[in-house]
C-alpha cells in the first residue's frame, strides 16, 4: 500500500513552556514541532523569553517573545528557578496573590499581548497555514484567537482541563470563574479543531460545548535514546530500586509506599539493604520534611533536581518505575508515563481510577493501585519482593511514539483548514445577495 505523502504546510505552533525548560510540559510542543518539520512541513515555533534560548535548538524557526515574568517584575522568580533545576531550594507550588488574582493566569497580561503581536507579524512576513496552540498556559490560545480572526485555521491543543479537573485549581471567586468559563467557551467554539490529551477531557468538552474533540495523548520522543549519558544511573544494583523521576505535584504523594515499605520492615529488618526508593526531581518544603522523617530514611534516597539525560538513564535502570497521579482527576496523565513506557520497564501506578491507570492497564505495563491506598501499596510491595513484574510488551507502546502521534496531528490540522474552507464559502455565500434564495 502507498501512504501519500503529506501536503508541506507552513504551521505556526505557539507554547509558553518550551526547551531549553528541563519540564516535561515543554516536550510536547517540541516534539510535535521536531515530528511536523520531519514531515515536510514548515514549523515556525513561538514562545516566551522565559523559556530560555538554546543554542543547540533543531533547525525548525523558534521566535521568543517578550514576558515581563522575564524581568524584575516577576515575583515568582526563585519557584521557575527551582522547577528548571537552577536552584535547588525547595519548591514553593502557591501561585501567590496575583497568580491567583488574574484568569485565566497571569501570562494574559504578562506574555500574551506581546505573543499576539509577534504572531501577527509573523504571518505577514510568512503566512501561515494553520497554528497550534499548546496549554499550558491557557491565555496562549489568546494567539489563536487573533490569528483566526484574520483568516487562518486554528488548532487548539488544551492538553489538560481548563474548567474541568484544571490541575492549577478553580479560582476561588465567582467573577473569575465566570470569566474563566466565558474564555474557555470563546476558544473552544472558536478553534477549528480541538485536541485533549485523555479521553475523560475530551467527553467533557464534547458534553459541555457539543463540539468534536481529537484525543492525542502525550508521547515518547524514539531519539531521546541519543540522550543517554555513558555513565552508570546513580543506583545500588544490590538493591531493588523504585524510581520516580520528576517533581511530584502538591497533590501528589509517595507516602503510601513509605508507610507500606515501614510496614513490611517490621517483619523483616533487612528490607531497607534490600529495597530503595530513589527520587529525582524538585520538592516542596512539604515533602523535604516527609522525606527526612526518620522511619523512612532507611528506604528513600532523593537526587534532587537531575537533568534529562540522568532522568532518562534512571529510567532504564529501575527495576520498577513508580508513577504517581493526584488521585482526584479522571483525566489525568502526566507526561512521565509516556517515557516510563518508553523505557520498557514494569510500573506501580498509584492512579486507580484515572486515565493513566486505563493507559498502564491496556498497555500491559504494570499494576494500578489506588492513589493513597497503604494495605494496597504494601500488597503490591509483597507481591514484587517475592514474585517481580514481568517487563511490559513493546507492542503496548507502539501507539504513544511521537513519530505516530505527528501524523495523528496532521490529520487534525487538515480538518482544521478543511473546516475553515468550509466556514469561509457558508459565509461567503450567506453575503452574496446573488446566491441567497
Amino acid at each position: 500500500m502507498t501512504v501519500r505523502p503529506p501536503t508541506p504546510r507552513r504551521l505556526l505552533i505557539v507554547a509558553y513552556y518550551y526547551p531549553p525548560q528541563n519540564i516535561i510540559g515543554a516536550r510536547r510542543p517540541s516534539a510535535l514541532a521536531k515530528w511536523l518539520r520531519r514531515r515536510g512541513h514548515e514549523i515556525t515555533v513561538l514562545t516566551s523569553v522565559q523559556s530560555g534560548h538554546d543554542p543547540n535548538a533543531a533547525p525548525s524557526r523558534v521566535v521568543r517573545s517578550r514576558d515581563l515574568l522575564a524581568t524584575r517584575l516577576n515575583w515568582r522568580g526563585q519557584s521557575l528557578d527551582v522547577v528548571t533545576g537552577q536552584s535547588d531550594a525547595a519548591w514553593d507550588p502557591d501561585p501567590g496573590i496575583w497568580g491567583k488574582l488574574f484568569v485565566p493566569d497571569v501570562q494574559l497580561l504578562s506574555w500574551a499581548p506581546f505573543a499576539v503581536a509577534t504572531a501577527l507579524r509573523l504571518h505577514r512576513r510568512i503566512g501561515f497555514d494553520a497554528v497550534v496552540t499548546s496549554s499550558p498556559v491557557e491565555s496562549v490560545h489568546a494567539v489563536g484567537l487573533a490569528l483566526s480572526a484574520r483568516g487562518v485555521p486554528w488548532v487548539a491543543d488544551l492538553r489538560d482541563g481548563w474548567c474541568f479537573e484544571a490541575p492549577r485549581g478553580r479560582p476561588q471567586l465567582m467573577l473569575q470563574r465566570r470569566l474563566d468559563d466565558v474564555f474557555e467557551r470563546i476558544a473552544v467554539r472558536r478553534a477549528d479543531a480541538l485536541v485533549m490529551v485523555t479521553e475523560p477531557l475530551s467527553a467533557d468538552l464534547r458534553s459541555r460545548h457539543d463540539v468534536q474533540v481529537e484525543t492525542i495523548t502525550n508521547g515518547f520522543d524514539p531519539d531521546d535514546e541519543e540522550l543517554l549519558a555513558d555513565t552508570g544511573a546513580p543506583v545500588d544494583a544490590a538493591k531493588l530500586t523504585l524510581v520516580h523521576t520528576g517533581g511530584l505535584g502538591s497533590r501528589q504523594t509517595v507516602r503510601p509506599l513509605l508507610d507500606a515499605l515501614v510496614r513490611i520492615a517490621a517483619d523483616d529488618s533487612t528490607l531497607g539493604d534490600r529495597v530503595e526508593l530513589v527520587l529525582a526531581g524538585q520538592q516542596t518544603t512539604e515533602q523535604r520534611d516527609l522525606y527526612a522523617r526518620s522511619e523512612y530514611v532507611p528506604f528513600i534516597r532523593h537526587l534532587g533536581f537531575v537533568d534529562r539525560s540522568t532522568s532518562l538513564v534512571l529510567q532504564r535502570a529501575a527495576d520498577v518505575l513508580v508513577l504517581v497521579t493526584s488521585g482526584d482527576r479522571r483525566g489525568e496523565a502526566t507526561g512521565k508515563l509516556f517515557e516510563y513506557l518508553a523505557a520498557g520497564h514494569p510500573i506501580l501506578a498509584l492512579a486507580a481510577g484515572s486515565a493513566a491507570a486505563d493507559i498502564v492497564s491496556k498497555a500491559g505495563a504494570g499494576i494500578v493501585i489506588p492513589t493513597r491506598d497503604t494495605a494496597a501499596a504494601e500488597s503490591a510491595l509483597r507481591r514484587i519482593l517475592a514474585e517481580g513484574l514481568p517487563s511490559p510488551p513493546a507492542s503496548g507502546r507502539a501507539d504513544f511514539a511521537y513519530p505516530a502521534l505527528a501524523e495523528r496531528y496532521e490529520v487534525v490540522i487538515e480538518r482544521a483548514i478543511a473546516q475553515r474552507v468550509r466556514g469561509g464559502e457558508t459565509r461567503s455565500a450567506e453575503s452574496d445577495p446573488a446566491t441567497a434564495t
